[in-house]
């Protein structure tokens, strides 16, 4: 609505996570290269936490896309809201991995599990779970099943990678399930951007879109860090009703002032 107004050829700041206009901060860069880094020498489970809004979920996507342009090595399921009961999870994890089958029991899913693994081994593919949002889960008898998967070996070698991505609380909640936290090789917590990061990523934004940084006064960019605490998502809904507000009152810049009644909303979390 406002892009035209703007000069910009998109919406620059989505909630949405869009893979084209990703900024790669050190943090998110490093949260990548370990994932990555787990899963090609089998570690068998990684944990990546974050405040909400932190940017888990695009290294998620970002994940997952580059284990799909690998298929002839990887077998990659990705299940993104676990609010499911103990057996309805197991079979949506069949389900991605593309494993079909009539159950009578959970037993039978698990021994199908096992043996499509064993097969998939042997045809030199690895399977690799990514469960996002993974502080949803509210079934502990999920947990238990996961801690299960990672029991699963051939040559002393794992024969699942399991990726957690989940809000900061899950990390208690598997420091509670000892047997479980001791078989997560590695974790990883992702930390709000700084006030330089924030700003260049808003510019980095700006300009994927077609647009210039100076669209957005120094002081302006200043009091959306202060806004947002440097989440990425709570970023991009600031920039966004900045942007539409500036466009409606038809002024040449975003400034501080606008950014403190955009900030003042209620839809600023």
């Amino acid at each position: 609505m406002y892009e035209e107004y703007w000069g910009l050829n998109g919406l620059p700041f989505q909630i949405l996570p869009d893979a084209g206009f990703y900024y790669p901060t050190k943090m998110h860069e490093e949260a990548i290269k370990r994932i990555l880094y787990a899963i090609k020498t089998s570690k068998g489970s990684f944990l990546l936490t974050g405040d909400i809004g932190a940017g888990k979920t695009i290294v998620v996507s970002l994940i997952t896309e580059t284990l799909f342009k690998e298929r002839e090595k990887y077998e990659v399921a990705l299940i993104n809201h676990p609010t499911l009961d103990c057996n309805s999870f197991i079979k949506e994890i069949l389900h991605q991995f593309g494993i079909r089958g009539d159950f009578a029991e959970k037993t039978d899913m698990i021994h199908t599990f096992h043996e499509w693994l064993l097969s998939s081994h042997t045809r030199g593919k690895y399977a690799v779970l990514i469960i996002d949002e993974a502080h949803l889960i509210k079934d502990m008898d999920i947990f238990e099943e996961i801690r299960l998967f990672s029991d699963f070996h051939v040559n002393n070698r794992p024969l699942l990678t399991l990726v957690l991505a989940g809000q900061s609380e899950i990390r208690k909640t598997i420091q509670n399930i000892r047997p479980l936290d001791a078989r997560i090789a590695i974790k990883y917590h992702i930390f709000p951007l700084s006030m330089e990061e924030t700003t260049e990523y808003i510019k980095h934004r700006l300009e994927a879109a077609g647009g210039d940084l100076k669209i957005f006064t120094d002081n302006a960019v200043a009091d959306i860090y202060r806004f947002s605490g440097g989440l990425p998502r709570e970023i991009n809904k600031i920039c966004d009703m900045c942007l539409f507000e500036t466009y409606l009152l038809k002024k040449k810049q975003v400034d501080s002032d606008i950014v403190q009644k955009v900030g003042s909303e209620e839809f600023i979390v």
